[in-house]
């Protein structure tokens, strides 16, 4: 018969050793949350090439759009079809390949605005890849927005990069438009017009002179 302390030094005995796995587990959890990821997340590689137009509508039905021509050069298709600032479109075309997800999220469409997306964002590559990036609401922390990638899962992708898109929109990327230099027009003296004058012949008898006799 187990005496009465050796079933206390067993119950003391198993606590000690589930202790010591609880520690243990906690630590490596601890350190796995203080593990950075293996590195930034983009939602687009560079398998897909570099974009050859971009579309951009909100939810008031108003849209811009930019293509490269068959030279390479981005021009305005909407709302005008003219020239572009290249280096605006230029600049939101290089955050297409920088756009970060932060995060998966596990909400629902509507109450991250996604049931009535404030932007579209349509982007054909040169891979020839077109894709579609819906875009909700601001997250509370202003870090982000909550986006859908060709209506997949629900992600946080960076605030800076979604919004340098949108900025096509709210301030379309016209090309600057020239204005010739006024050349100084050398000042000349004007002619002073001469008044001739109109001579009038002395008017003559229309008999001849008579002679007198002596």
């Amino acid at each position: 018969m187990i005496r009465r302390n050796t079933w206390i030094l067993l119950i003391v005995l198993v606590g000690l050793v589930g202790f010591a796995f609880y520690v243990k587990n906690q630590k490596a959890k601890t350190i796995a949350a203080a593990t950075p990821t293996s590195g930034p997340v983009f939602v687009f590689n560079s398998s897909v090439g570099s974009p050859n137009n971009i579309k951009i509508e909100d939810s008031f039905a108003n849209s811009v759009e930019v293509s490269r021509n068959t030279s390479g050069t981005w021009v305005l298709k909407t709302p005008k079809e003219v020239a572009a600032d290249q280096g605006s479109v230029e600049a939101a075309s290089t955050q297409v390949g920088a756009l970060r997800i932060l995060s998966d999220v596990q909400l629902g469409p509507d109450i991250v605005g996604l049931d009535k997306p404030s932007y579209i964002i349509t982007i054909t590559f040169s891979g020839n890849q077109t894709h579609k990036i819906t875009v909700g609401s601001v997250t509370p922390i202003q870090d982000g927005y909550y986006v859908q990638l060709d209506a997949g899962k629900i992600q946080i992708v960076d605030k800076q990069g979604i919004d340098a898109l949108v900025g096509l929109m709210t301030s379309p990327p016209y090309a600057a438009t020239l204005t010739p230099a006024v050349s100084a027009t050398p000042t000349s003296q004007p002619d002073t017009p001469t008044a001739e004058a109109t001579l009038t012949p002395p008017a003559t008898s229309a008999t001849g002179t008579s002679t007198k006799s002596p």
